[in-house]
């Protein structure tokens, strides 16, 4: 099925009507990523009161990831196509006529771009609140020990969990006695009298209440992922920094760049 074409008129409409979308949607992204960390975060707590004890059912309850780092970045990918693929669609072919340069990072080649695309692609790169919106990304400790989640209810999905604990509740009763004075004894055997005040004590005894169990549960990105994608952001516009250098005139009317691509490579995706 042959892709439809638009003329040039109707691509600087949809993207002058996309564009302020874009924008607050990374700028959404950056506050959801710095304030609602909790999203990203589960756990899971559980209890059985042994017979006889009572229930305690503030130590159960269950708190579920929302939602995953890579769930927000997929979502990203796919409402940012029409206006990514319509931005540099555009500016190929305001620049038709003009030479165009190999953009390659890291042995990978993005296709060939000219002039203005990798301008536009730079302003992307640097002016869209990009880098700011992945340095907020929510992180993993790396002190703490994380596996990739076999939990029913997280089938699926990019969820991390921490060993489960399971713990015992007790409790200490005191049970008061009195201490024994053998010269007591004694004297009420030999028909004294006494004016005695018997010495009190109390005994701990332990008891088991009940289990309960603990779990924490992710879907943060690690330190690693972070840090690399913000590093990919910065190889990214040194290549195209270089690239500029040295583009030339050259006509094109359709883009190699597209939103699948750019994120794709961001994202650490196959190209």
């Amino acid at each position: 099925m042959a892709k439809p074409v638009f003329k040039l008129n109707t691509l600087l409409a949809k993207t002058d009507q996309l564009a302020p979308s874009f924008k607050t949607g990374i700028t959404g992204y950056a506050s959801f990523f710095k304030d609602k960390q909790g999203a990203f975060r589960g756990e899971r707590r559980t209890y059985t009161a042994n017979e006889g004890t009572v229930d305690i059912p503030g130590k159960r309850g269950n708190t579920l990831v929302i939602t995953t780092v890579q769930e927000k970045l997929d979502y990203l990918v796919d409402s940012s196509k029409d206006y990514i693929d319509a931005l540099f669609a555009q500016e190929r072919t305001n620049s038709s006529g003009l030479a165009k340069a190999d953009l390659v990072v890291d042995g990978i080649k993005f296709g060939s771009y000219t002039s203005l695309e990798l301008l536009r692609l730079k302003s992307v790169l640097e002016s869209s609140g990009l880098e700011n919106m992945y340095a907020q990304i929510p992180v993993r400790s790396d002190a703490e020990e994380w596996d990739n989640s076999k939990d029913a209810t997280y089938a699926d999905r990019e969820i991390f969990e921490q060993k489960k604990q399971e713990l015992t509740n007790k409790t200490t009763e005191k049970e008061p006695y009195i201490i024994k004075d053998p010269n007591v004894e004694a004297a009420l055997a030999a028909g004294k009298q006494l004016n005695y005040q018997p010495q009190m004590a109390t005994k701990d005894t332990v008891k088991v209440l009940g289990e309960e169990t603990f779990q924490r549960f992710s879907g943060e990105w690690s330190q690693k992922q972070r840090a690399d994608v913000l590093r990919r952001r910065t190889k990214l516009v040194t290549a195209v920094v270089e690239a500029l250098k040295v583009a030339n005139d050259v006509e094109a009317v359709e883009s190699d760049m597209t939103s699948v691509k750019l994120f794709g490579y961001l994202h650490g995706a196959t190209i």
